[in-house]
């Protein structure tokens, strides 16, 4: 052997055992720290008592293992060795390793704790390894000097010589390090908030060393460098608070009152779940222009990075809202095109419905239970002939709602009732006794609301719409035309209503305390009402 291989033989001995025990401490350990990762992110993970102990153990497995591998490896190197001849290398690795345990169970105490409380961990992951390495550094160079006892003064310099030199070899990694650091310091980004960054909106999920990671409203990872992020203009919707406001500008003609309007837009937002109710939305007059009047709708919500999704459903709630009460939405056009256009739309505006609409609302209302049982004889058939449903028809409304729209609200004043063509509505009955609501659902062809117009009565359930839906509907004018059609009319749906307020009295407290008064839900007192109703029709 060599002679001046003897001295150094010993430290590569070592260096070369060092490194054999923290590969296989490190290969051992993967699985139990892949299968217990920190309980932080954007979702805390509540653990059971026997995973709350895993969780712990995976911060201990590597340095624990890196112990009990080194003990046996002393061991065998020092088996035969007097006590004062083995290497006084191996106490003080035994010590690091020791002094690292122990910070490591600390640290798993620190971030699975909260994270059993729903809370998440004060310090991110980037700062608590900063933290670790600095205390690594000090207990490394404390084991140096006080058990080794080394002169570290010549190490503190070639240390920092060395640092000099990765540090503006690797200037890049650094700054980008720093730069995360500083934006933790400032709270200018947490993990789990949703931020907007170079016109990307993505929820924070990763806040590394070198990048910052998001996840897009579209699934998309987008790598943002620390350093970039640092000199960009960052737009946090989840900093103090989630509460933001959206705008969503209109338009609607001049022959359109602005109060209608603005009525129209409140209700439409209002609709809308995720809309607040506080602060609650407003709406103003912003332009006259030359082919309308322009407002802006302002509301708050909770969740503003889904902004395009709500501002769509109140847009969509809209157009419903302003096509039921006849509100124009116009365009810009040339003006001889203008002028074209407003002599069709007041042409049609004013006229009687088209012969195929009149045609259509017939055909609707003959396959519906407006025909088969609500003005239909013992057979299923239907009482009025199609010229006397053609005239009922002109009164009657083709009116459309948007899913999630509500109808009609129990206990509210009825004085209209529909005819389900297309689209499905669910019914939902409170009652006082149980806390649990009564529901059902309608398919086409189903007639409700009546009650309320044949009896005087408070609406006895909600209806809401569970599709876009498309209804006739019959408001008093036209329910009053209809019991002027036939004489046998008024007593067929007085003896229908009263049977069904038979069947139906369980279905709200309101119908139950009326139930106690006979005459009100009886064939007679239904009678005497639309009788009254009829009088006053032809007294017109």
């Amino acid at each position: 052997m060599l002679k001046w291989l003897e001295p150094v033989l010993p430290h590569i001995q070592n260096a070369a055992a060092a490194m054999a025990v923290l590969l296989a401490a490190y290969l051992v350990t993967i699985p139990l720290r892949r299968r217990y990762r920190p309980s932080e992110g954007v979702e805390l993970t509540r653990r059971t008592g026997r995973d709350f102990v895993g969780a712990l153990a995976s911060y201990l497995a590597f340095p624990v293992l890196v112990l009990l591998i080194s003990l046996a490896v002393i061991y065998r190197l020092n088996r035969g060795l007097e006590q004062d001849q083995g290497s006084p290398y191996h106490p003080a690795w035994l010590s690091f390793w020791g002094i690292y345990a122990i910070l490591r169970l600390v640290e798993g105490l620190f971030v699975e704790i909260p994270a059993q409380m729903g809370r998440a961990c004060p310090l991110t992951r980037l700062t608590r390894s900063l933290l670790r390495l600095v205390i690594m550094l000090g207990v490394a160079f404390m084991v140096i000097r006080y058990q080794l006892g080394f002169n570290i003064s010549v190490l503190l310099t070639s240390t920092a010589i060395v640092t000099g030199v990765v540090g503006f070899a690797m200037q890049g990694v650094l700054g980008n390090l720093l730069a995360g650091m500083s934006l933790h310091a400032s709270r200018t980004i947490s993990v789990g908030d949703w931020v907007e960054v170079d016109g990307q909106i993505g929820q924070v999920i990763l806040v590394g060393y070198r990048e910052t990671r998001l996840r897009t409203l579209g699934g998309h990872i987008v790598v943002v460098p620390n350093g970039k992020l640092a000199e960009m203009t960052v737009r946090n919707f989840s900093l103090q608070t989630n509460l933001r406001r959206h705008e969503v500008p209109v338009a609607a003609s001049y022959g359109d009152a602005p109060g209608d309007v603005i009525a129209a837009l409140l209700e439409a937002a209002r609709s809308i779940p995720e809309v607040e109710s506080d602060p609650a939305p407003d709406a103003y007059v912003t332009a006259f222009r030359d082919f309308g009047i322009e407002y802006v709708l302002r509301f708050w919500s909770r969740q503003y990075q889904q902004r395009t999704r709500i501002e769509g459903h109140v847009m969509r709630m809209i157009w419903y809202k302003f096509n039921r009460r006849g509100i124009e939405i116009p365009f810009p056009m040339s003006g001889r095109m203008l002028g074209t256009f407003m002599e069709a739309v007041h042409a049609q505006r004013f006229e009687m419905p088209l012969a195929s609409e009149i045609q259509a609302r017939v055909n609707d209302l003959l396959r519906s239970d407006f025909g088969r049982k609500l003005v239909a004889d013992a057979s299923g058939n239907c009482l009025l002939t199609r010229d006397e449903l053609k005239a009922l028809a002109r009164d009657v409304n083709r009116v459309r709602f948007t899913r999630g729209e509500v109808l009609m609200r129990q206990n509210e004043d009825g004085e209209s009732f529909y005819v389900l063509v297309r689209g499905r509505v669910q019914g939902d009955i409170a009652t006082s006794e149980t806390a649990a609501h009564i529901q059902f659902e309608l398919p086409p062809g189903s007639v409700f609301g009546e009650m309320g117009l044949l009896t005087g009565l408070p609406r006895s359930a909600t209806m809401t719409a569970l599709t876009d839906c498309e209804l006739l509907e019959f408001d008093r004018e036209a329910f009053t035309h209809l019991l002027s059609l036939r004489e046998e009319i008024p007593q067929a749906l007085s003896n229908l209503a009263a049977a069904r307020s038979a069947e139906n009295t369980e279905a709200g407290e309101r119908l139950r305390q009326c139930a106690s008064a006979p005459d009100a839900l009886a064939c007679q007192g239904i009678m005497r009402r639309l009788k009254r109703m009829l009088s006053e029709w032809r007294g017109r």
